[in-house]
């Protein structure tokens, strides 16, 4: 078994890796004649500047590359059209997100309230089918307890899955080569986890991720070459949540998303405290910024989280059941 998961598994990492590998050069001289990029916030960090009009949008490279591996690998199949689905309705948001900042010039996008509007919707849409596929329970971490849950508050509960692991994705994208390095490591643990749990459709699919954000990330390390953008975080936020759900072992993402949630509780906290308070806890959120602004250097921060990452893979594999 072993040795069919390598050769299986590793061979849609590699499709994913090449095709991307040679589409993202061309995806950014071509940003780079039209003049289009990133535009910088100016309420972030001010060592961030000098990233201004570096392009943006890597995540449509991922998505193409992710469903062209898929298909040369006969995987678009029923069993895993929802899971894309969803991946194709984030990107397609993120991506209208980046639209805004890219060609319109406008930092902050969206409007948040109508970006979590849609992202409701499209987990919705995505969720409700989902309920006659994936099972209706959540795995208790470090036991061999299941709570099961009715259809109508599973249904709830996989949607904010969804939508909060795609918003945690997108918030921890903020620094280069964060959330493609940790987000390596979480789809390699999802995509085992299935695999071993019978879902092997979904674990080449978490397969051709980890080969996007490869890819990706061989030009995202800083100084980046190109930014991830919401056409990426929010898609492969979702897709990671949906895995999860899909596993049975949801809870796991507490310790597997270790640092995405890290990342999120910080800009809570610094919201409440700031409203409660009058007072910020942290120099600026989501919590790398605030090492930044201390002084430690941006890939000694990135480099770190990732060690933090994977000591979170560690204790979610200890924490899972039902596989081996």
């Amino acid at each position: 078994m072993g040795n069919v998961l390598t050769n299986d598994f590793l061979i849609y990492v590699i499709y994913a890796f090449l095709f991307s590998f040679f589409l993202f050069p061309w995806f950014i001289r071509w940003q780079k004649q039209h003049h289009m990029g990133q535009k910088i916030k100016k309420e972030g960090p001010n060592l961030h500047l000098h990233k201004e009009d570096t392009p943006s949008m890597g995540g449509i490279i991922i998505f193409i590359t992710l469903l062209l591996a898929l298909f040369l690998g006969n995987q678009l199949n029923q069993k895993i059209i929802l899971p894309v689905l969803l991946l194709t309705g984030f990107t397609f948001l993120g991506f209208i997100d980046d639209w805004y900042k890219s060609f319109l010039e406008k930092p902050w996008g969206l409007k948040a309230r109508y970006k979590f509007l849609f992202q409701i919707i499209i987990a919705s849409l995505i969720m409700w089918p989902s309920l006659d596929l994936v099972p209706a329970c959540i795995a208790i971490p470090f036991t061999n307890h299941l709570v099961f849950l009715p259809p109508v508050l599973f249904f709830g509960y996989g949607v904010f899955i969804i939508v909060a692991t795609s918003n945690a994705f997108n918030i921890t994208d903020g620094l280069d080569g964060l959330a493609a390095g940790c987000g390596i490591l979480g789809f390699l643990f999802w995509g085992l986890i299935l695999y071993f749990t019978g879902e092997k459709n979904l674990s080449y699919l978490s397969a051709v991720a980890i080969g996007g954000l490869m890819s990706f990330l061989w030009f995202n390390v800083w100084p980046a070459r190109i930014f991830m953008g919401d056409s990426g975080s929010l898609g492969l936020g979702a897709l990671m949540g949906y895995m999860a759900i899909a596993s049975g072992q949801s809870l796991l993402l507490i310790f597997s998303a270790l640092v995405f949630i890290l990342d999120t509780i910080s800009v809570i906290l610094q919201v409440i405290s700031f409203k409660v308070r009058g007072r910020r806890i942290f120099l600026m959120s989501p919590i790398h910024h605030h090492f930044e602004l201390k002084g430690m250097k941006e890939p000694q921060i990135t480099i770190r989280f990732w060690i933090i990452q994977a000591i979170g893979i560690m204790f979610a594999w200890l924490g899972q059941m039902g596989v081996g």
